[in-house]
């Protein structure tokens, strides 16, 4: 039979609290109570060397009975404890079937103890039901006597008693396919059912009440559907700028779309130009000052700089001759907004320049001079103006 909670061990219950995650005492003291002292001092060796694994009170006392750590770590994460304690607390509430008559111990042959095999006659099958279908839920034994509140040797003498030992632990062995098949109840089963007549099933719900449409809100997501969230025809459009123009709009609650299109709208405009600052705050109708105070506000300044500085990398990585000298001859402008033309300009000038003088002074030098850098006649000439090279 359980003991009384209080009798567990304060040192053993504070263990158990420390290994499992700081559990409430009187949780601990209800999953320990039914131990046997042999097993308690096998849960407080367990708890010298933990296995590993989470495991709360209820779980730390199966395995002081032997359970395999693997099976109570898959018990605890999968919330079996937890829907046990509330069967266990329904099964309270509910009431507990009537205890069983004390049955004399197994070896001890006494007139009234019926045979193994041949149960009484005058015990009702309720009973035996009921504890066929505890080893069917539980499908362990110690788990069946704990809940019954009885020890697991009175069980096994009930079980021999009604002559379904066997049965009882082949359920608890066995697997759901060994279950019999769930057969209906006869009869009606629930409340009665209400329908609907046909009559109402057929009318349509009623229709929603027209939705008032703010005339300021209609009129600024107008604008900022034609215009797009650029500040400056924003406010000719509308007659206020600056902050008078945000708090408008922030007022209508239109702040958070106002603000998203305008950090995708200045985003895609950066790739678009490359990381140019000019071009990007020309296409908007804004100043570079302004561009900056923006991406600022909007708190995209660090992506915009990420995005020019993958855009060096990608200029500096071009190869010499013909990708790195088509890049200084053509794309100069973009060069210079990325603050890399000075640089790549030297690195041409230095190289080209070696070049050029081994040829200086022959009659076809210009000619040599496009074929060593693999450039044509034209784009020879072109450099060689940028460079000054006589």
């Amino acid at each position: 039979m359980p003991r009384d909670r209080s009798t567990v061990k304060k040192e053993l219950v504070a263990r158990v609290r420390e290994c499992a995650g700081g559990a409430e005492e009187a949780e601990i003291r209800a999953a320990l109570a039914p131990l046997t002292p042999a097993e308690e001092k096998f849960l407080d060796r367990l708890l010298s060397n933990p296995p590993p694994g989470h495991f709360g009170p209820f779980a730390w006392a199966d395995l002081a009975r032997g359970l395999d750590p693997q099976v109570a770590a898959a018990r605890e994460l999968s919330g079996y404890y937890t829907l046990l304690a509330e069967r266990d607390a329904l099964a309270a509430l509910a009431g507990k079937p009537a205890p069983p008559e004390v049955i004399p111990a197994r070896g001890r042959r006494a007139e009234s103890t019926p045979s193994r095999r041949a149960p009484e006659r005058n015990v009702p099958a309720e009973r035996t039901n009921y504890l066929l279908g505890l080893f069917a839920y539980h499908r362990d034994a110690p788990l069946v006597a704990r809940a019954m509140g009885v020890s697991l040797s009175d069980l096994d003498a009930e079980l021999d008693q009604l002559g379904i030992r066997r049965k009882a632990y082949r359920l608890a062995r066995g697997t759901d396919r060994d279950l019999r098949a769930a057969a209906p109840v006869k009869g009606a089963s629930g409340p009665p059912v209400r329908r609907r007549t046909k009559s109402l099933a057929t009318e349509p719900p009623p229709a929603p009440p027209p939705k008032q449409i703010d005339p300021e809100q209609a009129l600024l997501k107008t604008a900022l559907a034609e215009l797009g969230p650029r500040r400056q025809a924003l406010a000719e459009r509308l007659g206020t700028s600056g902050g008078a123009l945000l708090a408008r709009f922030r007022a209508a609650g239109l702040e958070r779309e106002f603000a998203l299109r305008e950090r995708d709208l200045i985003r895609a405009l950066w790739s678009k130009h490359h990381g140019s600052e000019s071009k990007v705050a020309s296409e908007l109708g804004a100043t570079v000052e302004a561009l900056r105070e923006i991406a600022v506000e909007r708190g995209i300044a660090r992506d915009l700089a990420g995005i020019r500085d993958r855009l060096r990398r990608a200029a500096r990585q071009k190869k010499w001759p013909g990708e790195r000298i088509e890049q200084v001859l053509g794309h100069a402008g973009e060069l210079r907004d990325l603050d890399v033309y000075d640089e790549l300009l030297r690195e041409v000038s230095v190289r080209a320049g070696v070049v050029w003088a081994t040829l200086k002074g022959k009659r076809d030098a210009l000619d040599l001079f496009a074929k060593k850098l693999h450039l044509t006649r034209e784009k020879a000439q072109r450099l060689q103006n940028l460079l000054d090279l006589r």
